[in-house]
């Protein structure tokens, strides 16, 4: 039996051992790096969306409104996310997390060819579903890697997702550099390359989880047990997501606006991105020590702050502010991964999924009412009444668990 035979079946024994076992378990560097990386290559191509936005606008003669419904079509199948989620705890879906990737490559490297908005709603919706399939499995089999060190385990999960959003502008300026918009579907090979180092990787793993007397809880009584601590994000999702709509789906349509060029735009938006990737890390590695709260509220606080600071600001000044709030902005996530990974080890997979599904589609709604908003008012106005709301989420944070 190869080393390589060895590992998969470490891999497969982790995913099906009970959730004490789990805890038990090392951390298994290699593997969270490669579902990291699937997580950074996947997110990368729905990172080509907002730099796009303006140009898709442009194109096809769009409103903000309706930009802003981009996101809902992306993300609102993840509203099946905690049915996938339940499904792969009782159903092997490995087949379903390994060509997600190639799929979201293939989507969303035509909508730069699509011919009206219908089109490109369906080439984003088809990319949604795989996506919704692919962030129910990945972070599971991340946190069943991670032994006790569950914050770090979802850290790398982050980083490198993260990383994928911020590199992902960058080769979007540059592939309509080259390619031109007709070109982008050559892109799809970094797809292929991610579903093959995934097959060979996991093509022998399981989703599966034992069906303990706690796992075997009907779905609607384990959704009914997470409400206490779901609540409260929803609610302090819903309240951000202004903020974070202005920072990352209308930041580049936003600059472009008071008479930034594309290229400057869209780096803009890698900037975000990519300080989100070290915000991430260094919150997911410090957040086992000190509470997942803590950084929650750190992380609301100071957005808010240099969200404002950030509106006040012009030209190269810009650039320091963002690099900050990409720092701060989604430093908070891994924590809200690591509260519904410990407080339900059971049902992973479907906290996973509730947790998901809620977070995508309540921050879609906060997005298309931006773009509603924008057309009213202007970009401007609607972000700093944006930032200044973000106060408004902090009682919520208090409602949720230290750690």
């Amino acid at each position: 039996m190869t080393l390589i035979d060895n590992e998969l079946e470490s891999i497969e024994a982790a995913i099906l051992a009970p959730a004490g076992a789990e805890q038990d378990a090392p951390f298994h560097t290699r593997e969270i790096a490669t579902i990291g990386l699937a997580h950074g290559m996947n997110d990368m191509f729905f990172a080509f969306v907002p730099p796009l936005q303006p140009l898709l606008m442009e194109k096809l003669s769009l409103s903000n409104a309706q930009a802003g419904l981009f996101t809902l079509f992306l993300q609102g199948p993840s509203l099946f996310q905690p049915l996938i989620g339940h499904l792969a705890d009782r159903r092997n879906l490995r087949w379903g997390f390994i060509f997600a990737p190639t799929l979201s490559a293939i989507m969303l490297t035509l909508v730069g060819l699509a011919p009206g908005y219908g089109f490109l709603a369906l080439l984003m919706l088809i990319a949604g579903f795989s996506t919704a399939v692919f962030h129910s499995i990945a972070p599971v089999l991340a946190a069943a890697r991670s032994g006790k060190k569950i914050g770090r385990g979802m850290g790398f999960f982050m980083v490198f997702g993260e990383m994928g959003y911020g590199l992902g502008p960058l080769l979007l300026v540059s592939a309509v550099g080259v390619l031109t918009l007709n070109g982008l579907p050559w892109l799809i090979t970094l797809g292929l390359l991610c579903s093959a180092m995934l097959y060979f990787s996991f093509k022998n793993i399981s989703t599966i989880r034992p069906q303990q007397s706690e796992a075997a809880v009907p779905v609607g009584q384990a959704v009914k047990s997470m409400l206490p601590i779901m609540l409260p994000i929803i609610a302090y999702i819903f309240i951000t997501s202004f903020v974070y709509a202005n920072i990352i789906n209308f930041l580049p349509t936003f600059l472009k606006g008071e008479g930034a060029s594309f290229f400057f735009a869209g780096t803009a938006f890698s900037i975000v991105e990519m300080s989100g990737t070290v915000g991430v890390f260094i919150s997911g590695w410090i957040s086992d020590r000190i509470g997942q709260r803590r950084i929650i509220l750190f992380a609301t606080l100071t957005t808010t702050i240099f969200s404002l600071f950030f509106l006040g600001v012009q030209g190269w000044l810009q650039i320091p502010m963002l690099i900050l709030l990409g720092f701060l902005a989604f430093s908070a996530n891994p924590a809200f991964l690591s509260i519904m990974q410990n407080h339900f080890p059971a049902n992973r997979s479907l906290a996973n999924g509730v947790y998901m599904a809620a977070g995508f589609v309540v921050r879609s709604i906060g997005v298309f009412l931006v773009g509603l908003l924008a057309d009213h008012f202007g970009l401007r106005p609607v972000f700093t009444v944006s930032a200044w709301a973000g106060f408004l989420a902090l009682p919520f944070v208090f409602m949720l668990p230290k750690k």
